[in-house]
């Protein structure tokens, strides 16, 4: 009854959450609210049970990729720029590199040896903002760039990432990007300090055993000093529905599924950040099985730092993708670099419903549930936040009390609404915010009346 009643609450506070949040639902929020999702050839997205609300910042989402895929989030983070707070980039190159030919692709954007001249990318940039097919450059002030390339990469030439580096010293300043540049003895490969093949070989699945921790140096970069990495997941592997974000994916060379981790810490409802992590072409779960998503070394960082990772998956199609990449060059569709690429539009959409506390249930996983708990005991049932008032009920307060009260969560010096995570400010702010109630758990601002 409990997951029930709170399936119904999220239900009714999405009607009341402003339309800028564009809540998209997961399969199984839809089905308790009452709303078909997308056919699919099969797949579902999971329903972990217990009904906690995933409460994330999409503020600070971040991208990273390997090959193709750092194409893609170099892409990802371009078009969607007002709302990413970073992105790391494993052998991919500048932005609309391809220019949409699949030529330019294989040569100037791999293979070529010769220096690259950013203008274009930079002017193609600049014009897609002004069309407002993409968000303003202008958002990418601040914001963090960690590149890495290998020395012995034939694939993408090093080259190509020097042209990466200077596309986004148009928009970023120097301080905020690091470049691991040409290391030696490293292929075409994610690079892991343990797992994998030759890190000197480029070969399947794509993750080498180079002694350094390629995504740990990549979220260290981009959120910050990091708590110490955890020795054996205590989260879930959960199993999500492309086609609940967008119609018929197997046409866009999209696979039917999609996998996320979720740390323990964030399913018991404490604030988290979202990183999506993009694998490159012949690495998608159906190419290299669990390689990738759980073996590039991101979750065992995600776990102690309050993260869930997003892992998009695209399928191989005969004809124009036959090695299942990320479209970054023109495949599926001439829109491929905008926010309305389908491609792009799925990711983000995937992004929003995870980020828009969405009814992601987490309870003990079970294996016909289709959730997989790694290394992971048995999940405990999550602890309920105190709720106090009616619904309609309004309270001015300072952040400090307002989270003390339980009507808002405390995360890295902010605080933000409970249920709906509207950004408040900073806790310590001695400015007072009004909460109302809109059901059991969800707040969100509003002004309070005054007599």
């Amino acid at each position: 009854m409990q997951s029930i009643a709170r399936s119904l609450d999220f239900c009714l506070s999405r009607s009341l959450r402003p339309a800028s949040a564009a809540a998209v639902l997961l399969a199984a929020t839809a089905f308790a609210c009452g709303s078909p999702a997308e056919e699919t050839t099969g797949a579902r997205s999971e329903r972990l049970g217990g009904g906690t609300l995933l409460d994330l910042d999409a503020t600070l989402t971040t991208a990273s990729g390997l090959s193709s895929g750092a194409f893609m989030a170099v892409q990802f983070h371009i078009a969607f720029s007002a709302s990413m707070k970073g992105v790391a980039a494993f052998a991919g190159g500048p932005y609309r590199c391809a220019q949409g030919g699949v030529s330019d692709a294989l040569t100037k954007c791999m293979s070529s040896a010769s220096k690259l001249d950013p203008a274009p990318f930079v002017a193609a940039t600049k014009a897609y903002a002004a069309s407002g097919a993409i968000d303003g450059p202008e958002h990418l002030k601040g914001q963090k760039v960690f590149l890495f390339g290998g020395a012995k990469d034939t694939t993408v030439n090093p080259a190509v990432m020097d042209g990466l580096r200077d596309y986004y010293a148009a928009f970023v300043d120097d301080a905020d990007v690091a470049f691991e540049r040409q290391r030696a003895g490293t292929a075409h490969t994610m690079p892991t300090e343990t797992y994998g093949g030759d890190c000197a070989t480029t070969a399947s699945p794509y993750v080498g055993r180079c002694g350094y921790d390629g995504a740990g140096a990549a979220l260290a970069h981009l959120y910050g000093p990091l708590a110490p990495r955890a020795a054996a997941l205590g989260g879930s592997f959960v199993t999500l529905a492309q086609g609940d974000f967008v119609a018929s994916p197997r046409a866009h060379s999209l696979a039917d599924s999609a996998h996320a981790y979720v740390p323990k810490s964030c399913a018991e409802g404490d604030l988290c950040r979202v990183h999506v992590a993009f694998h490159g072409c012949k690495q998608s779960t159906s190419a290299v099985g669990d390689a990738f998503y759980k073996h590039a070394g991101y979750n065992e960082w995600a776990d102690t730092n309050h993260v869930v990772v997003l892992y998009p998956q695209t399928i191989a199609t005969q004809g124009a993708n036959p090695n299942g990449c990320w479209d970054w060059w023109g495949y599926d569709s001439p829109d491929y670099a905008k926010k309305s690429g389908p491609q792009m539009k799925m990711v983000k959409a995937m992004v929003d419903g995870l980020a828009a506390a969405v009814a992601v249930a987490v309870a003990s996983p079970t294996a016909d549930a289709g959730v997989d708990s790694g290394d992971a005991a048995a999940t405990p049932a999550p602890s309920a936040a105190p709720d106090a008032g009616a619904a309609g009920a309004c309270v001015l307060a300072r952040n400090a009390e307002h989270v003390a009260a339980g009507r808002a969560r405390a995360a890295f010096g902010f605080a933000y609404a409970a249920g709906s995570s509207q950004p408040l400010g900073p806790t310590s702010s001695l400015l007072r915010t009004s909460l109302t109630r809109v059901a059991p758990g969800v707040y969100v601002l509003g002004a309070c009346p005054h007599g």
